[in-house]
């Protein structure tokens, strides 16, 4: 799974480069494609539309934009904090999604309002770590994990969601 986080991150700044760089939206689009392609054996559609970025592949959909929404299937027992979603990734394989919600809340509001949440929506936390401006929790309920990271920048506060089978 981490080659393959790795390998989409790639991806996706090979496709904002190539949106920046003056290139026109068709090429951006088929050169990423055929990367995504070439790397990961199956067909893939890139989509740059309005400030918006959309792979599709047989491993999943990635979106990443100004106005990305959850995706299809978001298990409705983890908690999306109120802010503006700016990425957000489905994973066919290992049934997981990875959403980053930028919030105007605090690292500390946002690690308090996710263990209350994830407490009430019955998830064993596991891990708690604090670092300077950031925060880590993990939790586990079934057969299934959640990772919520929380850190500070100059926008607000970044929060990554991260849940999925036996991540």
């Amino acid at each position: 799974m981490h080659k393959n986080k790795f390998l989409i991150l790639s991806i996706i700044l090979v496709a904002i480069g190539f949106l920046f760089s003056g290139c026109t939206k068709k090429v951006a689009e088929k050169t990423t494609e055929k990367i995504i392609e070439k790397n990961v054996g199956s067909e893939a559609n890139v989509d740059l539309n309005n400030d918006q970025l959309t792979i599709e592949t047989e491993q999943g959909v990635y979106q990443a934009g100004e106005q990305v929404s959850l995706p299809d299937g978001f298990p409705d027992d983890v908690y999306v904090i109120d802010g503006n979603i700016v990425a957000a990734m489905a994973m066919t394989e290992e049934q997981g999604y990875s959403v980053s919600v930028v919030t105007n809340k605090s690292v500390s509001e946002v690690k308090s309002e996710y263990e209350e949440k994830l407490k009430a929506a019955d998830w064993n936390i596991n891990l708690r770590m604090d670092y300077g401006e950031s925060a880590t929790l993990s939790a586990t309920k079934a057969n299934r994990t959640v990772s919520v990271s929380a850190t500070a920048s100059s926008d607000g506060t970044t929060v990554t969601i991260v849940t999925g089978n036996n991540l």
